[in-house]
């Protein structure tokens, strides 16, 4: 195995996520390739979808709306754990989390194995220290908003964040 020094590595996989060859993180700047991925859309206590926008310097998809928590699963790590380790990072806590499903994301513009959670107790705002990097703020939306929001104007949005939320309205029933 090739030495990366201090580089993350994470795991190509194909569409069903076997894993297919191991790259070092900074081999997304030359070559996008399907990965594992988790994502977070958090329950407040007033029975809203916790969203985030994304920092103005982030790649991909700067500015844009997304699920509150998210990040690639570095190789050896299971989709839970990035999960625990996302929350941590860019929001400082976290919770117990719920999956809700796996999905295939693969476009032009990211591709993605996506293990979609929410929380299983409502998240607080006020225990969140959000990590400015990562995002500018933060807000909570009924799902039917989020919906609304997102076929009134979809470039606010992540295009894998609307992927993300259909996905979890299909297995939420909609509610």
């Amino acid at each position: 195995m090739m030495d990366y020094g201090d580089d993350e590595l994470f795991d190509e996989v194909d569409a069903s996520g076997n894993v297919i060859a191991t790259h070092p993180k900074s081999y997304f700047a030359t070559r996008m390739f399907m990965h594992k991925a988790s994502l977070i859309i958090p329950k407040t206590a007033d029975g809203k979808l916790l969203l985030t926008k994304r920092a103005a310097t982030k790649q991909p998809f700067p500015g844009t709306w997304c699920c509150a928590v998210g990040g690639k699963v570095a190789s050896g790590e299971d989709e839970e754990g990035a999960a625990q380790r996302e929350m941590v990072e860019e929001i400082g806590v976290a919770y117990q989390l719920i999956k809700i499903c796996t999905f295939v994301y693969d476009k032009d513009d990211y591709k993605a194995v996506f293990t979609l959670y929410t929380t299983a107790q409502p998240i607080m705002p006020s225990e969140m220290s959000l990590n400015e990097e990562e995002i500018q703020e933060a807000q909570g939306f009924k799902l039917e908003e989020i919906l609304r929001m997102v076929k009134e104007n979809p470039s606010a949005f992540a295009p894998t964040f609307i992927a993300a939320i259909e996905e979890f309205a299909k297995h939420q029933g909609g509610a």
